[in-house]
């Protein structure tokens, strides 16, 4: 939900855009960076502009050019240590929007690296699965390699799993579980 009081506070707004940089813990698009902090916060786009030109002048942040339009936006050592330090300057209801603006901003590339499976040679012409699930955290909730036998049919398991990963955790959880309350 946009903050309805309209923030002109020069140095405000910058440590607004240092915590939008941190929290993407990569470098935003320009477009993206506009979008996560004026979508949730009540700041005139002239002042963001200033703000952001600032911070790229005193060596907080980095711009690049990608394609032929694309600014993108990273900070840089100095940058990352501001905005770790002067985060608590920024108010809890401006600083949980565009926690969770970033968050579903990465959502569908969180989504496809969170499945993971590959072939790998066991012995000649001889193949293994090896499948993993991560959580948003990047903390592994599983991981199984599967013998077998030929390529294809290790290529055909990888792929199974990448499709149905998220009933194949559910049965082996469940397996697991009823293993334990059964002894």
């Amino acid at each position: 939900m946009l903050y309805q009081k309209e923030i002109d506070d020069s140095v405000l707004i910058q440590f607004i855009i240092l915590f939008a940089l941190l929290k993407a813990d990569k470098p935003l698009a320009y477009n993206e960076l506009l979008n996560v902090v004026l979508d949730n916060c009540n700041i005139n786009y002239n002042d963001f502009q200033v703000a952001l030109d600032n911070l790229v002048s005193t060596g907080h942040a980095l711009t690049r050019l990608e394609g032929q339009h694309n600014q993108i936006y990273s900070l840089t050592q100095k940058g990352e240590n501001a905005g770790d330090f002067f985060k608590t300057n920024i108010p809890i209801y401006i600083r949980e929007p565009i926690e969770e603006s970033i968050k579903q901003l990465f959502l569908e590339e969180r989504r496809k690296n969170a499945v993971r499976a590959g072939i790998t040679p066991v012995r000649r012409d001889e193949y293994a699965a090896e499948c993993s699930l991560f959580d948003d955290d990047k903390t592994q909730l599983m991981s199984v390699t599967l013998y077998a036998g030929t390529r294809e049919q290790a290529e055909n398991i990888a792929e199974y799993f990448k499709e149905n990963y998220d009933r194949i955790y559910e049965e082996i959880l469940k397996c697991m579980t009823n293993q334990k309350t059964d002894e």
